[in-house]
């Protein structure tokens, strides 16, 4: 059985207050790690017993938008939904929870009423996790993209989008005949900023002459009418591929993009401009069908073997301090190339991912001893992070293949 609670959208008024405490904590939780994270768990046996018991789960999911972003929110609510098949527990799922304050009684009332596991789709709901989880101690509460755990029962469940952005960056960087590339994102917190230094360093690699227009939305991640006005404006002055980070920020950039071109994803101010556009989280190309004249690319982060594996640790008693995360040298997350990518495009960045899922790739950034945060997320001015060229660039990759080996 799944149950959908679609409570009604966050205001712009309410958003504007909020978003400055939730980026903040983002922030400062990058630092902060109350219990030393585990490695990545692998995943566990699933027994006949281990089957059964998953059966009987009663799970929560809370999202803080709702799956008609095709991104972020639809992804998380498709995978869990892909589990609850499989296994046939209980699930109920709250949309439209924007922040921790506002999650809160949706999550006490699910602990409440028994439910064995909440997955809490957000940094947003880190604090609010670490406040409620000693009140329900027989309830795991599954943080995504948190860092912080002050009990043993706050699971994280962390992903790096490093990895994917290179890819989209690679393709953006052979693509443009502009040479300038957009950049939008919700908050600026670690996994965001990540995405966005990838692209960066991708886009340089494939092609040195690329400048970067970079704009993190006021009202962060549900802003899709701030990202759809600042990806047009983007467009009207000459960029030609806006990467964008998720959520309602793809809503808007992909909306601009549309807007911008005709049936066959020209620019209709521009004669034979070709325009793109990046999504996150989710393949674009199945979500939204429509996108795909302007589709440079989805980065596709999967979540459900992230899911099963906090679903099975709690069913078989070892989710204490539970700790996954989702990279693209591990597997959970593949970029899909938009299917109007030329061919020799599309293959030359698979070729570079398989590198990264190889490991003959290794994308990293400098730590600010410290805070041990990414130095360049500290002090994005320094000169070492200005981002204009491969050797300035905030990421840095171990090797670089020719890309005439490509």
């Amino acid at each position: 059985m799944v149950t959908i609670d679609r409570r009604p959208a966050m205001s712009t008024t309410v958003g504007a207050l909020v978003i400055l405490v939730i980026l903040l904590a983002g922030i400062a939780a990058y630092s902060v790690f109350v219990y030393k994270p585990s490695t990545t768990a692998p995943t566990k046996a699933i027994t006949p017993a281990i089957t059964t018991a998953l059966s009987k789960l009663k799970v929560g999911m809370i999202v803080p938008i709702s799956a008609s972003d095709d991104s972020w929110n639809y992804q998380a609510e498709h995978e869990i939904q892909v589990l609850q098949k499989e296994y046939n527990f209980s699930l109920s799922i709250t949309e439209n929870e924007f922040t921790g304050t506002a999650a809160q009684p949706v999550a006490q009332q699910y602990a409440a009423a028994g439910d064995n596991v909440i997955i809490l789709q957000g940094n947003q709901y880190q604090v609010m996790a670490n406040t409620i989880a000693p009140q329900y101690p027989n309830t795991l509460f599954v943080c995504v993209d948190c860092f912080q755990a002050n009990y043993s029962n706050v699971y994280r469940i962390w992903y790096d989008l490093g990895g994917g952005g290179f890819i989209e960056g690679f393709m953006a960087g052979m693509l443009t005949h502009t040479d300038k590339l957009g950049l939008i994102g919700g908050g600026r917190i670690a996994s965001i900023w990540a995405g966005h230094e990838g692209f960066k360093l991708g886009a340089l690699y494939a092609n040195p002459k690329v400048t970067f227009t970079e704009k993190f939305e006021a009202m962060s991640w549900a802003d899709s009418a701030g990202a759809q006005s600042d990806a047009t404006l983007m467009y009207t002055n000459g960029a030609d591929i806006v990467f964008s980070s998720g959520d309602g920020i793809d809503v808007g950039v992909v909306g601009a993009a549309v807007a911008a071109t005709n049936a066959s994803g020209y620019s209709t101010t521009t004669p034979g401009l070709k325009i793109w556009a990046t999504t996150v989280y989710a393949n674009e190309t199945q979500a939204k069908p429509a996108a795909n004249p302007v589709l440079l690319g989805s980065i596709v982060v999967d979540w459900a073997p992230l899911f099963n594996d906090a679903l099975v640790s709690y069913v078989a008693g070892t989710s204490a301090w539970g700790y996954v995360s989702a990279t693209m040298d591990s597997g959970l997350i593949q970029v899909q190339p938009g299917p109007k990518v030329p061919a020799n495009i599309a293959a030359e960045a698979m070729k570079l991912q398989s590198l990264i899922v190889q490991d003959s790739i290794t994308l990293s950034t400098a730590t600010n001893p410290q805070t041990a945060d990414p130095l360049c997320f500290d002090q994005p001015t320094l000169a070492q992070c200005a981002d204009t060229s491969v050797s300035t660039a905030a990421m840095q990759a171990n090797y670089l293949p020719p890309i005439s080996s490509l």
